[in-house]
């Protein structure tokens, strides 16, 4: 597992992306770009807006959809914050 003990991680989130409006496919690639990016300069903690499917027929499939690509590659993650998003959003912890 990526995460080794979360006292070395910031208290907010480092960087953010949103893919409020995203396919799945779409999502795929923001996604690993966005997380790739975030270990390049050293972040430890970033934060995926997915948000909670309201406004859609089906309801919120991104954020299953993210779960699973982040537990393929063994993330650890977590909802976020009420005031970050709650539901609607994903805390990831990086190495």
């Amino acid at each position: 597992m990526k995460n080794k003990g979360r006292k070395k991680y910031p208290k907010f989130a480092q960087d953010e992306l949103d893919l409020h409006g995203f396919t799945r496919a779409e999502a795929n690639e923001e996604v690993w770009s966005f997380l790739m990016r975030a270990e390049e300069k050293g972040f430890k903690r970033v934060l995926i807006v997915t948000g909670r499917g309201l406004h859609s027929e089906n309801g919120g499939v991104l954020k299953k959809h993210v779960q699973k690509l982040l537990d393929e590659e063994k993330y650890f993650y977590k909802n976020a914050k009420i005031t970050e998003g709650g539901e609607g959003a994903i805390d990831i912890y990086l190495e």
